[in-house]
């Protein structure tokens, strides 16, 4: 039986990637940027959040409950996952 407070190597995985695109949405200078910019890099920070706590006992268990909770796009949320791969 899996416990309710451990976490599966995917799921470490998945946390490790959210971890990573809200540094890159910290990190982003936002000086000269336009405000659909801005609110691109609140919702990435918010979607790598959602990854954060995927699986948890009171976070989201699937991908529709990721994109529903973070405000994100199917298309968006494969190249916030794109980036978080690669970065």
């Amino acid at each position: 039986m899996k416990s309710s407070f451990g976490s599966s190597k995917n799921e470490q995985i998945i946390a490790a990637v959210g971890r990573k695109l809200m540094d890159i949405s910290e990190k982003m200078p936002m000086k000269g940027l336009r405000d659909d910019e801005i609110a691109r890099s609140n919702r990435m920070s918010t979607f790598g959040d959602a990854l954060t706590r995927f699986g948890t006992v009171f976070g989201p268990k699937t991908l529709e409950d990721v994109l529903r909770v973070s405000n994100v796009s199917k298309k968006e949320a494969e190249e916030f996952m794109q980036l978080g791969y690669t970065q």
